[in-house]
């Protein structure tokens, strides 16, 4: 059995390496994207004996190569921003102004929109905050729309 999963793993590392890779240098850093890579192949190391049957080998590798990415990215905002960090940055952005007004209506939304902006900032798919607020990703997906227009039309 060891043998088998070995085998299996070879032939997937050697069909998706270079694809991986490519994903994560499109996003990130070479030498970040190497390390990226290397950990989405260990946790593929790590699922193969867990998983009986992968019927499409390319979405497996690459849902795993995708929540690699999205906890490498939320890991990263949680090390760097802070309250401060985003006031200055706000202040170096062209238009100050709207910064300012735009966190201060976003600070004025109910607390379960604040919550839907803040994961999609932080690259949650409509789906995952479905699964985290409790309704579908459609839902998601529409209400998101209407605070972006409410947003615009109160920035105007």
């Amino acid at each position: 059995m060891k043998n088998n999963i070995k085998e299996q793993f070879n032939t997937i590392y050697g069909k998706f390496y270079p694809s991986v890779i490519s994903y994560f240098r499109k996003r990130i850093s070479e030498d970040e994207a190497e390390d990226l890579t290397q950990i989405t192949f260990m946790k593929l190391w790590a699922y193969l004996p867990c998983v009986t049957n992968i019927r499409n080998e390319k979405s497996f590798i690459f849902s795993i190569a995708k929540n690699v990415y999205c906890d490498r990215m939320r890991q990263k905002k949680l090390q760097t921003i802070s309250e401060n960090e985003q006031f200055f940055e706000a202040a170096d952005s062209k238009d100050f102004t709207k910064d300012i007004e735009m966190q201060m209506i976003v600070s004025s939304l109910p607390r379960q929109e604040r919550e839907m902006i803040e994961l999609k900032k932080l690259g949650f798919s409509s789906r995952e905050i479905g699964k985290i607020q409790g309704v579908s990703a459609s839902a998601i997906r529409t209400r998101l729309q209407g605070i972006r227009a409410r947003l615009g039309n109160l920035l105007k």
